[in-house]
């Protein structure tokens, strides 16, 4: 029999021959490249020596598509590659066909509105419009001239005004209004406003004037009525507010609607040595607040009155009796 091994395909990847009936290298294992080896390919048993030499002589097998390597696992062969891309001569068909349909409708639509215009359009009546004349009279207006009276402001306050104050109950004489360190006379502290307010004004007439500023404490603003030097503290200007502080300081001469003196004798002008001679029992000291000299009348450690004196030497004149302030210490 005719050894043909010479005429058969051999595989590219290994070199052996192909026999006839095998579809796969029976030394690779791999598919068969139809490559036809001539009559002076060495004999089969040295296919694999001169394989390096046929495989020259083969047209390169291209590299695998997208960028893959052959490492065996997907077998790039000429024969296992993709499909080519399909061509895109179907990409320009589309945009034409879309032109071609909106032309058929532009087409369309403008026969229809051809048809719509070409119909006969009714004339309109004529009408004749007539203006009415209208005739207008000038008049003369004189307007009288004004004058403007500037107005007043008027100022309103929260709080009750001196004269708002009836008198009630019966008046006390004057010299029973004594300055006491629990009030005046016979009106003590934590008296109402109400009474206390009518009954000074049965007894000295209307206050002169009301405010809610004050100096006496530090902290809530308090209400006080005045007449002339006196001036008596609320902690507020309801009828219930408590009657809590005085003051009498002759801070306008001739002011005074009376005058007024402690329940020992002391009053406005007396010098501080009769100050001292008066509370002899007592402990009268000075201290100074604000750059102003004032004494103390103290009993033990307890303060009975203070105020502002001219000077402490014993010629210095006293200018103010106060009652203990209720947020002094």
């Amino acid at each position: 029999m005719t050894d043909t091994s010479s005429r058969l395909p051999i595989c590219v990847h290994c070199g052996t021959a192909r026999p006839a009936d095998e579809s796969l290298c029976p030394e690779c294992g791999k598919p068969w490249i139809d490559v036809v080896v001539g009559d002076a390919t060495p004999p089969a048993a040295d296919a694999k020596a001169t394989a390096s030499v046929q495989r020259s002589s083969v047209t390169p097998i291209p590299p695998p598509p997208h960028g893959l390597d052959d490492t065996g696992e997907f077998d790039f062969d000429a024969w296992t590659l993709p499909p080519e891309p399909k061509s895109g001569r179907a990409k320009w068909l589309i945009p034409l066909i879309l032109l071609i349909a909106v032309g058929a409708v532009w087409s369309l639509v403008f026969i229809e509105r051809a048809d719509t215009d070409s119909e006969p359009i009714a004339a309109a009546p004529e009408t004749t419009t007539t203006l009415a004349t209208t005739t207008t009279l000038a008049t003369t207006t004189t307007e009288q001239p004004t004058t403007s009276t500037p107005s007043s402001t008027t100022t309103t306050v929260p709080y009750p005004s001196g004269e708002s104050w009836a008198a009630a109950g019966d008046p006390i004489p004057t010299p029973n209004l004594g300055l006491r360190a629990s009030g005046i006379g016979p009106i003590t502290f934590g008296t109402s406003l109400g009474e206390v307010a009518g009954v000074l004004v049965a007894s000295l007439g209307p206050a002169d004037t009301a405010g809610s500023d004050t100096d006496l404490c530090p902290s809530p603003e308090w209400y006080w009525l005045e007449w002339g030097a006196l001036r008596v503290f609320f902690d507020g200007y309801t009828n219930d507010a408590d009657f809590i502080a005085y003051r009498y300081e002759e801070t306008n001469p001739g002011s005074s609607v009376v005058s007024f003196e402690t329940l020992s004798g002391i009053r406005l002008g007396d010098t501080v040595e009769a100050l001292q001679s008066t509370y002899g029992s007592y402990t009268v000291s000075f201290e100074v607040i604000e750059g102003r000299d004032f004494f103390r009348l103290l009993d033990g450690g307890e303060l009975l009155l203070w105020g502002p004196v001219t000077s402490t030497e014993p010629e210095g004149a006293v200018e103010g009796i106060y009652s203990p302030d209720p947020c002094q210490t």
